[in-house]
């Protein structure tokens, strides 16, 4: 059986692409929090 072609289309763009959506994904919803604190906290 021969891979290449599969091998050749998932470069190393790709993965770090991937990886960096993941982790924005991951990060979002504490970054998301925060920032709604910090909002609310210059109107009180």
């Amino acid at each position: 059986m021969d891979f290449t072609n599969i091998t050749a289309a998932v470069d190393a763009t790709t993965i770090v692409a991937a990886l960096t959506a993941i982790a924005a994904i991951k990060i979002l919803p504490g970054v998301a929090r925060w920032g709604y604190n910090k909002v609310i906290g210059w109107f009180r």
